[in-house]
């Protein structure tokens, strides 16, 4: 990022990336906040119910026999993780995670902006003075952190639990001590990770970082220091070399401020080359683009790709790695589209009798056990038939009602005339019917509805002639 002699600080500010990366932030925290309040259609934009065994995905509503679009997503969450670390490296952690955006909230907001525990936000490594007055503060600011992880473990959960739903919950806290208990441990946990772990989290403990190596090529966006400009800081064993590059040879640019040391919030030298504590959070590019910005020249540091900065070409982003992950998410989001519209709105379950069959007055029974489900947001009464005319229907007798996204077992008895059975008996060759096995199809459909209708397999089982 170029900078302009004479730039005032608060023009940099304006036009830094960390003014850039704070409304990112704000998006993201918006967005998460807002979208289980967003219904489409019969359900919520995205909602998982382990109470009611569903997904809402999109305003549809899927029950836990739909399953078939969870592997899906699983895999287009998977691949758009890859597609942009490949692209932009390790962006998610600066720009997105909510670590990032937790630390950024009590480090640089709470603790240096309004308690003043740190002169400023680029002096993230210097500790502050263990005074009376500076544990007072730090206590003050872990108190005026608590609620961000309350409240944000409350959205989290509105994943879960529909927002509404969980607010009435609030009422009865000792009928619901289960989602309760759940809701504090995870604040709690959120809020130690935060105050206590901090960014070794990031360094130690987050599997991301371990799997970035493998993703990252020479084209991979990340903080580049220069050292073709600005001369090199460590040697080919990466250690620091003691003498300073402007002593080394006067053309070298980098100044040795060491402020992009200072303003890094893992603690690492962005100079010695791409780390895996690094987060891309940029804080890096924005101080050295302030320093050198002074001297009227461009920053040594820049979000780029080393194959970018040694050829001095522009970031190659379009490439076959890329590319392919492009065509995978959109064979996969094809295949979500696919799923949605062939969502079935009823299903049904055909389990056959413990007995295998009943014969009583000259009759063959088979028994059964229905499950119907109504995937709908409307109540529906259905009914079946059977595909063979001398199968007929013992029980039920009637329509069966169901509600919405309602569930309904039904003992179901199926009657054959013995002279019947036995005559398909002998008039079939098969295997099946040899043993005494016939195939049946039952027809299901909805009384109110012409466009519900679902055909099943099952079997009908006759003694041996």
């Amino acid at each position: 990022m170029a900078s302009v002699p004479g730039l005032s600080k608060k023009n940099h500010f304006y036009s830094s990336l960390r003014l850039k990366r704070y409304w990112v932030y704000v998006c993201i925290s918006l967005f998460s906040v807002i979208v289980p309040f967003i219904r489409l259609g019969d359900g919520q934009v995205f909602l998982i119910s382990f109470e009611h065994r569903q997904i809402h995905l999109l305003g549809k509503i899927y029950s836990a026999q739909e399953m078939y679009l969870l592997p899906l997503l699983v895999i287009f969450l998977f691949i758009f993780i890859f597609f942009i670390t490949s692209m932009l490296g390790r962006v998610w952690c600066g720009w997105g995670c909510p670590q990032t955006i937790f630390r950024t909230i009590l480090r640089d907001l709470i603790e240096t902006k309004l308690l003043g525990l740190r002169t400023k936000i680029a002096n993230k490594q210097r500790p502050t003075p263990p005074t009376i007055t500076n544990k007072l503060k730090k206590i003050l600011a872990l108190i005026l952190f608590a609620p961000v992880p309350i409240m944000s473990m409350a959205v989290l959960l509105f994943y879960f639990v529909p927002p509404l739903e969980f607010l009435h919950y609030l009422r009865d806290p000792e009928d619901h001590a289960l989602l309760l208990g759940i809701w504090m441990a995870l604040s709690a946990v959120v809020f130690l990770d935060i105050t206590w772990v901090q960014e070794r989290f990031c360094i130690y403990l987050c599997p991301y970082a371990r799997v970035q190596s493998v993703l990252f090529d020479e084209h991979t966006l990340n903080p580049i220091y220069d050292t073709h400009r600005g001369g090199a800081i460590y040697d080919e064993t990466d250690t620091k070399i003691p003498t300073l590059p402007q002593k080394r040879d006067p053309k070298n640019e980098c100044v040795s401020c060491n402020h992009c040391v200072l303003v890094c919030p893992t603690h690492i030298d962005i100079r010695k080359g791409m780390q895996l504590e690094c987060i891309n959070c940029l804080e890096c590019v924005d101080a050295c683009t302030s320093t050198m910005g002074k001297l009227g020249k461009k920053s040594l540091i820049n979000w780029s790709s080393s194959q970018a900065s040694a050829t001095q070409s522009p970031v190659k982003f379009w490439r076959a790695k890329t590319l392919g992950y492009v065509g995978v998410l959109l064979v996969v989001v094809g295949a979500l589209v696919v799923g949605t519209l062939k969502k079935a709105p009823m299903i049904l379950d055909i389990t056959h009798g413990g007995q295998l069959y009943a014969v009583h007055n000259q009759f063959v029974d088979n028994s059964y056990l229905f499950l119907f489900q109504n995937t709908s947001n409307k109540a529906h009464a259905y009914t079946f038939n059977i595909d063979d005319p001398n199968v007929s229907i013992l029980r039920p007798t009637g329509t069966l009602t169901i509600e919405p996204q309602g569930k309904l077992k039904v003992v179901v008895i199926l009657r054959m005339p013995l002279q019947k059975a036995k005559e398909a008996y002998l008039a079939h060759n098969v295997t099946q019917a040899k043993r005494g096995i016939l195939p049946i199809t039952i027809k299901a459909y909805s009384m109110d509805d012409p466009n519900i209708v679902l055909e099943q397999k099952t079997i009908f089982i006759v003694p041996h002639f």
